[in-house]
């Protein structure tokens, strides 16, 4: 009996010597532990200093573009040469602009119980963008460029500043969208194929007039009710104001916003060349003195999804016209008779969750786009989008087709163009 007693006993004393090892970190038996702690560090981003949180993201987005663009017999312009008539189809890979590659750095930290601090770095670089390839090149992509490059200062009571490169308070003013179809080209700028519709066809480029990203302040109101206002002013020179509404009511899911602009800076112009990169008078109006154009912007958009059948509307709209210049006074300019800018766009569909996978979308669309020289647009199209939750990935396909009207007359160069677009995009 003593000896069985003394093995239980001795059984027992290395079940529990075991444990603690096992529990003791700096054991050998925890070299597994280690090996994955070192794994992690090496595959985490380090940090300059503790106290600033650090996060990284990204997102990939390519698909195949297949375009077909006609154009009939004209005559010439000084800008863009309309010679003859001329047809061509094609297959290109491209980046689109809906909701370019990119990556970026973002964090915060807390400075008390009201205030915060943070930060926003970001970068894109399209290969191939879809906006810029034409008829006979596929290889125009995007410089690489800053989307942002700011510092923030937030407080709950006060609302948010930032300084730096960043949205003005217009930018997607004009893209409020609360279906998940908008990555399908499905929105109101960033057209694939909108350099053949421009420059190879002569039609108009398609803007909603937004000032999207400059070197600005902007400040943002706390949120009130769902509603915020914010406004932006920089670059030489730039102010803008918007206001902003999101929530869900009866059922209903919404958003919207409305924004005004004026802008002077010589980077900018109107289409019919009122407002060159000169910021000069060409035509010697103005006793031939430079003469800095005041254009201004009024833009808009709205989106509602009910929340249970997941049919939804989005709609967008805007204007811009130079103001205050006898350039205008005299309705002539490089050919141009100052007349306003102008786009509409309008969406319907229907998402809801049929697959395990995630949210299914489809869509019809149309629009219109004018300009100050009479070119102008009219486009309508379809769309699906499938969302793969587990991978963070989005599948899109979408069919425009465009009526395009250079503005020399009847029948003069005067073209179609049509285009198929289907990608994918994927978030990290």
């Amino acid at each position: 009996m003593k000896r069985i007693s003394l093995v239980a006993l001795t059984a027992v004393a290395g079940l529990f010597s075991s444990n603690v090892l096992a529990a003791d970190l700096g054991g050998d038996c925890c070299a597994d532990l280690e090996e994955r702690v070192a794994e992690l560090e090496a595959t985490t981003a380090r940090k300059g200093n503790r106290k600033v949180s650090l996060t990284i993201y990204g997102q990939i987005t390519t698909a195949v573009m297949f375009w077909d663009a006609r154009r009939g017999d004209g005559n010439t312009q000084t800008s863009t040469p309309i010679v003859g008539a001329w047809s061509e189809d094609n297959v290109y890979i491209v980046d689109p602009q809906t909701s370019g590659s990119r990556f970026g750095f973002k964090g915060k930290a807390s400075i008390n119980g009201e205030w915060s601090a943070g930060y926003q770095f970001e970068f894109q670089w399209q290969a191939q963008d879809a906006t810029k390839v034409r008829k006979d090149n596929d290889d125009l992509g995007d410089l690489p460029e800053f989307r942002q490059a700011h510092w923030w200062l937030k407080s709950k009571n006060f609302g948010k500043v930032r300084v730096g490169l960043a949205d003005t308070a217009n930018s997607g003013i004009a893209e409020i969208d609360v279906s998940i179809t908008s990555i399908a080209d499905a929105m109101s700028s960033s057209q694939a194929g909108g350099s053949i519709i421009r420059r190879d066809i002569g039609g108009p480029g398609g803007q909603n007039f937004e000032y999207n990203r400059q070197n600005v302040i902007r400040y943002d109101t706390p949120t009130f009710g769902g509603f915020y206002a914010s406004t932006s002013y920089g670059e030489d020179d730039l102010w803008d104001v918007a206001f902003r509404y999101a929530g869900e009511h009866m059922g209903f899911k919404m958003a919207g916003g409305i924004a005004y602009g004026r802008r002077t800076d010589c980077g900018f112009a109107l289409a019919d060349g009122t407002y060159a990169t000169s910021c000069g008078n060409r035509n010697g109006l103005n006793g031939g003195q430079p003469e800095e154009v005041a254009v201004e912007t009024l833009n808009g958009g709205v989106s509602i999804l009910h929340v249970g059948t997941g049919l939804f509307y989005t709609g967008s709209a805007g204007e811009q016209q130079a103001v205050d210049t006898v350039t205008c006074a005299g309705k002539q300019h490089n050919g141009g008779n100052c007349e306003n800018d102008w786009f509409w766009f309008s969406k319907a569909g229907i998402e809801r969750k049929y697959l395990a996978l995630g949210k299914t979308a489809v869509f019809g669309m149309g629009g219109e786009q004018h300009d100050g020289v009479d070119r102008a647009w009219q486009m309508w199209g379809l769309g699906a989008v499938q969302k793969i939750d587990a991978a963070a990935m989005d599948l899109y396909v979408s069919y425009r087709s465009y009526d395009v009207d250079t503005g020399y007359g009847i029948d003069q160069a005067d073209g179609d163009f049509d285009t198929v677009v289907a990608g994918g995009r994927i978030k990290f």
